[in-house]
C-alpha cells in the first residue's frame, strides 16, 4: 500500500508542474474548435486511445456528435468536422498515417501531443502540447516502470495529463453551453 500511496503524490506533483506549463491560448483554441465542428472524431492509440475514448464518451453526453475512429459504428468524415489526434510522441504510426488521410479529406486537426515538433505537430492545424513529465519530480516508484527513456513510464505520464486535461476542457465545455448535470445525465449510459 504504501507504494500506491507514493505514486498518487508522484502523479499528482507532476500534474500541477505539467499542467503549469500548458498554454491557454492553445487551451482555448481547442475549445473553440469543438464548439464549432459539426462532428467530432477522436484518434489515439495505446494509452492516448483509451483517454481519448474517455473525451469522445464525455462530449458525446455533453450532446455533441462524438465518435472514436476504428469503432465500427463510426461515421464518415467531412470538411466541417474535427479530428483530435492524440500521441504523447507525435509519431505513432496509425495515429499519423490516419491524420493524414483526415487531412487529405478535409477535415480541421487538433494534435494533442508531448512533442511540439513531430509529424503529427506538422500535420495539425492547432497543437496543444501537453507535457508528460516534469523535470522536477523524483519518481522513486513509478520509476519502477522505466525512466525518462522508456515509453511505459512517459505514456502512463502523458495517459494521466490528458485525462486530467480533458476533464478540464469538458468542464469549460459544460460552462459554456450551460448545460445541467439533468441534461448530462440523461445521456449518459443506462443500460450498464
Amino acid at each position: 500500500m504504501q507504494r500506491t500511496k507514493i505514486i498518487f503524490r508522484e502523479v499528482a506533483e507532476n500534474l500541477v508542474l505539467c499542467m503549469e506549463k500548458l498554454d491557454e491560448m492553445q487551451v482555448e483554441k481547442v475549445i473553440d474548435k469543438i464548439l464549432k465542428a459539426k462532428k467530432i472524431f477522436v484518434l489515439g492509440a495505446g494509452h492516448s486511445g483509451l483517454i481519448g475514448k474517455i473525451l469522445a464518451m464525455k462530449l458525446s453526453q455533453l450532446g455533441f456528435s462524438s465518435y472514436v475512429i476504428g469503432e465500427v459504428v463510426t461515421p464518415s468524415l467531412g470538411e466541417a468536422d474535427l479530428l483530435v489526434s492524440i500521441s504523447q510522441s507525435g509519431e505513432t504510426l496509425t495515429v499519423v498515417t490516419l491524420t493524414r488521410k483526415a487531412k487529405n479529406l478535409g477535415v480541421e486537426v487538433v494534435a494533442i501531443t508531448s512533442s511540439a515538433n513531430s509529424s503529427l505537430s506538422e500535420l495539425a492545424d492547432t497543437t496543444l502540447f501537453v507535457p508528460d513529465k516534469s523535470e522536477s519530480v523524483h519518481f522513486s516508484v513509478l520509476s519502477l516502470l522505466g525512466d525518462k527513456k522508456h515509453k511505459n513510464m512517459s505514456g502512463a505520464l502523458f495517459g494521466m495529463n490528458i485525462f486530467v486535461l480533458f476533464y478540464g476542457i469538458v468542464c469549460e465545455l459544460v460552462a459554456r453551453t450551460s448545460k445541467s448535470p439533468e441534461e448530462i445525465d440523461l445521456r449518459h449510459a443506462n443500460i450498464e
